[in-house]
């Protein structure tokens, strides 16, 4: 019987076919060892989440389990090569959301995908939190932080939307109490003419303070805003009384009021025709007021349309005071002898005549004035210019006038009587002579 070589020796024909492959693995280690590469901070795609928006709800990711920390690649060297972070694809199927709101993720690589034996994550799903979706309407309120340019304030301010649509998580929402655009006037310096500018919509919750976070969508998310510019002007408060105080008082004349300036902003025209700002007289009625009245006057109330206050820290008001006195009267006496008749006519004498020794003056007003005034205070000279210009004489003759007496009264008291005296007025006596010599030549 001829032997068969093919079939003989089967142990060590398959332990030859072994040896083989062990012998050609070692050489395709050694030539494309098999390793792994790992990869950091890789984020996680969600997809399909419209099935959770079609249950009006809204999902938000808890501690940013939607970013992998650590990704490990595991697949021949030459291959690992090729392969970057970009290339790792990270999912997460919102179909598969488990009972206790996690989405597995699976892994796989853009380019080489077949190649690569293995890959693992630090962490292998995605928290994720459900609630139901709300959403609100808020108006959207501007604030203006910094300065205006100095010698000018700011107006007006307009957004060119003035209502804002906030959704997201309801928890979140309900966060939300105001919506404002900011513009921070020292961003632009030396502006002094109106201005448009784009400005990011901010929220906010009770306590003032921002509220941030992707899952809250604005509509809109920025606004065109207009920022009128205006210059400003300091005037003065003016002020009038009405009405009468009690027996026996009167008004010293003398308002005080603080502030007792206050700065408006207007038009430029406007504001050159304004030099100070009138209260009327029904704002402070002294009607049986026998002490000084004080009032808290609103200057708003009072200012033209077109202007307005700035920045007024009092909010527009100002303390009033209204000086009223006790009135008295007083006697003063002077000595006719000290009254003087001075600015005599060229050539003429003038005595006053008709007086008393003692003239006893009687005057009446404000106590605090009247106490202060004396005989040398009230004293006054007779002055024969002042006299004739006041009764519209330009050429004095010699003969007698009546005439009466005035004195240094000051402003708040009055004079009770008035003191009469008789004015003779003679031609020198050198003047004489020479008009009668002229005459006789």
């Amino acid at each position: 019987m001829k032997r068969n070589r093919l079939t003989e020796n089967w142990g060590l024909k398959i332990a030859s076919m072994l040896f083989a492959i062990a012998v050609w693995l070692v050489v395709v280690n050694i030539n494309d060892p098999s390793t792994a590469a790992s990869f950091y901070n890789v984020p996680v795609t969600i997809e399909n989440a419209d099935v959770i928006a079609a249950q009006g709800k809204i999902y938000a990711v808890e501690n940013n389990t939607d970013v992998v920390p650590k990704v490990t690649v595991y697949g021949p060297r030459s291959v690992l090569e090729n392969i970057d972070k970009s290339d790792i694809v990270a999912v997460a199927d919102m179909n598969n959301l488990s009972s206790v709101n996690t989405i597995n993720i699976e892994f796989s690589t853009v380019n080489n995908n077949s190649q690569v034996t293995e890959i693992k994550g630090s962490t292998e799903s995605v928290k994720v939190n459900i609630e139901n979706k709300k959403t609100v309407q808020l108006v959207l309120d501007t604030r203006i932080t910094g300065t205006a340019p100095t010698g000018y304030t700011v107006g007006n301010v307009s957004t060119d939307q003035n209502l804002v649509r906030v959704s997201g998580p309801e928890s979140l929402v309900n966060q939300v109490k105001k919506a404002l655009v900011n513009v921070d006037m020292d961003t632009l310096s030396g502006v002094t003419s109106d201005i448009t500018t784009s400005a990011s919509v901010h929220l906010y919750n009770a306590a003032n303070k921002e509220i941030t976070g992707s899952t809250l969508l604005k509509n809109p998310d920025s606004v065109i805003v207009t920022v009128g510019i205006e210059p400003t002007k300091e005037v003065p408060l003016a002020f009038k009384t009405s009405g009468t105080p009690a027996d026996g008082y009167v008004l010293t004349g003398k308002i005080s009021a603080t502030p007792a300036k206050v700065t408006i902003s207007g038009a430029k025209s406007v504001l050159e025709a304004i030099k100070e700002i009138d209260v009327p007289v029904d704002a402070l009625n002294v009607t049986g007021q026998s002490s000084d009245m004080s009032a808290e006057i609103n200057v708003s109330d009072y200012l033209p349309s077109n202007v307005s206050l700035v920045n007024s820290k009092t909010d527009g008001k100002t303390s009033v005071v209204v000086y009223i006195e006790k009135q008295i009267s007083k006697e003063i006496t002077l000595n006719s002898a000290d009254i003087k008749v001075t600015n005599l006519p060229a050539n003429e004498t003038c005595v006053l005549s008709g007086l008393p020794d003692q003239i006893n003056v009687s005057v009446t007003g404000i106590q605090s004035i009247v106490n202060t005034i004396t005989a040398s205070s009230l004293m006054k000279e007779f002055d024969i210019s002042s006299w004739m210009k006041s009764q519209n004489i330009t050429d004095l003759q010699p003969g007698t006038y009546a005439v009466q007496l005035s004195f240094n009264i000051p402003d708040g008291v009055t004079q009770n009587t008035p003191v009469a005296a008789t004015l003779t007025v003679t031609k020198n006596a050198v003047a004489a002579d020479t008009a009668g010599n002229a005459k006789t030549n």
